[in-house]
């Protein structure tokens, strides 16, 4: 078609307006920059929510989901450390009573974050397992102590704080985790949802407008380019642009937090953990004085269980399998073999002294390693939907540059119909 009769079909569409020429000038105008500015104020409000989510899926979500794992890992590990106490005779040497203290501190802390930047639906977990913490750490104690003194009650008392750890506090600080795990997925579902769509769907309803505005002032004053109403058009396009960008990157970065790095995570500190529970196991076994060939077994099946868990993970967790399947063959291979010979006492050598204590040291410092790598990437990957944010004064500016002129444009291009 002809640009002389494009332009008479606009001129047309305009006059079917039944508005006087000042009027309707003054109409196109003020609706034009009516629905940019509501649709920028909704781009505004719903990066603003958006930004807001994310922060509280980083602080309330992830922030006690970790802490509540953390307290997991550390109280196995300081389970792990305490067993020894069985075979030692309360007398453990001072590495491995510095180790016992500093994952109990560690659980300790765990608790105190969780209880910063957790909910007060939170506050009575938090409360039990710091309660549950010094109770476990005094039966401990008393274990220690009478161990020293050579009554047998040490044992019973271990095995009541053992008890107390996998019984109570494990189980509850795992809902916990759960709770701060729902969170997060809820946070993720939030960003990308509905109330995002609504926005990007406005803002390309106030392009639409602007379009037509323009059209209409062009069939009405036989212009078919009008420089504000353009640069208008272009501010509110990149309003749109930018606002779909970042809600598609954040929706991106959670929906992999939530689906992707929360489990790699989890998983790291579950091998972590499953580690911990072999030594205990292990040691277990070796205090029974002959009489662990149960403990020996359940030890080599769960061993394998985590190696196989370790292997589905495939070259994130290669150095770990390799150092678990290493800590497996030491206490099969030496330190089950000499028990069954009737040389506890060697079996116990080997257990605290020899190389299962170091084979489990390298395969504990292996999941460490592994659990750090793991939480490095869940932060970056938070930090990567944080950055993805679009400034709330950004679609507000734009909307509003965009709104005064196109007002400013139809007003003046009506002017000289006065």
């Amino acid at each position: 078609m002809p640009a002389g009769s494009l332009l008479d079909a606009v001129e047309r569409v305009a006059w079917r307006v039944r508005l006087p020429t000042r009027r309707f000038f003054l109409v196109v105008a003020l609706t034009a920059g009516g629905v940019l500015l509501a649709a920028s104020v909704v781009g505004a409000a719903v990066t603003a929510r958006n930004a807001g989510t994310i922060e509280h899926a980083r602080e309330q979500g992830l922030g006690v989901a970790r802490a509540a794992t953390e307290f997991s890992t550390n109280l196995a590990a300081a389970d792990a450390a305490a067993a020894g106490t069985l075979v030692a005779g309360g007398l453990e040497t001072p590495v491995a009573r510095e180790g016992y203290v500093t994952h109990l501190l560690e659980a300790s802390s765990a608790l105190t974050r969780a209880g910063l930047v957790g909910t007060g639906d939170d506050a009575e977990d938090i409360r039990e397992l710091a309660n549950g913490l010094v109770e476990y750490s005094g039966l401990v104690e008393t274990a220690r102590a009478n161990a020293r003194l050579g009554y047998p009650v040490g044992a019973a008392y271990l095995d009541q704080a053992r008890t107390l750890a996998q019984d109570e506090l494990v189980p509850r600080a795992e809902r916990l985790r759960r709770e701060g795990e729902r969170r997060v997925a809820r946070s993720a579902n939030t960003v990308g949802g509905p109330i995002g769509g609504l926005a990007l769907v406005l803002l390309i309803a106030a392009a639409l407008v602007l379009v037509a505005a323009a059209i209409l002032v062009a069939g009405r004053t036989r212009r078919a380019l009008h420089p504000a109403l353009l640069a208008g058009t272009a501010a509110i396009v990149a309003t749109v642009v930018l606002v779909a960008l970042g809600i598609s990157r954040q929706s991106g970065e959670m929906r992999a937090v939530n689906t992707t790095e929360f489990d790699r995570y989890m998983a790291a500190n579950d091998a972590y953990a499953a580690l911990s529970s072999l030594r205990v196991t292990e040691i277990g076994a070796v205090a029974a004085r002959g009489s662990g060939v149960a403990l020996y077994q359940q030890f080599d099946a769960d061993a394998r269980r985590l190696s196989s868990a370790l292997a589905d993970r495939g070259d994130d967790a290669r150095t770990v399998r390799e150092a678990v399947d290493a800590y497996r063959d030491v206490v099969v291979e030496q330190v089950s073999a000499t028990d069954a010979e009737g040389k506890n006492q060697a079996a116990a050598e080997i257990t605290l002294t020899g190389d299962s204590s170091s084979s489990y040291a390298r395969a504990s410092d292996a999941a460490a390693v592994d659990v750090d790598a793991a939480d490095h990437r869940l932060r970056r990957r938070f930090d990567k939907a944080s950055s993805a944010d679009v400034h709330p004064v950004v679609p507000l500016v734009l909307g509003m540059v965009a709104a005064v002129l196109a007002v400013a444009g139809i007003l003046g291009r009506g002017r000289r119909y006065r």
